[in-house]
């Protein structure tokens, strides 16, 4: 049986968390934005530097199965879930659930009366499911493109 596996992000991790990060974007949320939108998201090359400074001031759990990164998720200390991404491959597999799940016990245990996130169009449906709802949708401007996502919350 492959177990699911999370654990505390180490920057070793960092390197294959950004390719399955850029792999991720480029093909689940395709079906979502344009190829412009994409790459203003996830381009060729990220900017490693700003990775380290912001995972290093959140709180990251990293997803494995057979010792293969296969997804990661972050919250800052006030409670912003920032990124949740799970590998193009291992899609619809409770993955995700996991990563929230591990997200949810930080957050309990630092006694959050609130989560918020921006989720994609890909995403939002995922959310709601855990109980966030839409509180904007919003037109966000990244990298010189502009994105439909949503501003949604969850009181605790």
């Amino acid at each position: 049986m492959n177990e699911l596996l999370i654990k505390d992000y180490e920057e070793s991790m960092l390197d294959e968390m950004i390719s399955m990060f850029y792999d991720t974007v480029h093909t689940v949320n395709a079906k979502d934005y344009n190829k412009e939108q994409l790459d203003g998201w996830a381009p060729q090359k990220s900017d490693r530097i700003s990775w380290v400074q912001r995972l290093n001031n959140n709180v990251c759990k990293v997803a494995f199965i057979n010792n293969v990164l296969i997804g990661f998720a972050e919250v800052t200390a006030e409670g912003h879930i920032d990124t949740m991404y799970v590998h193009k491959d291992f899609q619809r597999r409770k993955i995700a659930a996991g990563l929230i799940e591990a997200l949810m016990e930080v957050t309990s245990k630092r006694n959050y009366e609130v989560l918020t996130t921006e989720a994609s169009i890909t995403a939002k449906p995922f959310f709601e499911k855990f109980g966030f709802e839409v509180t904007r949708r919003k037109k966000k401007l990244y990298n010189g493109r502009a994105f439909v996502n949503y501003k949604m919350t969850k009181y605790l």
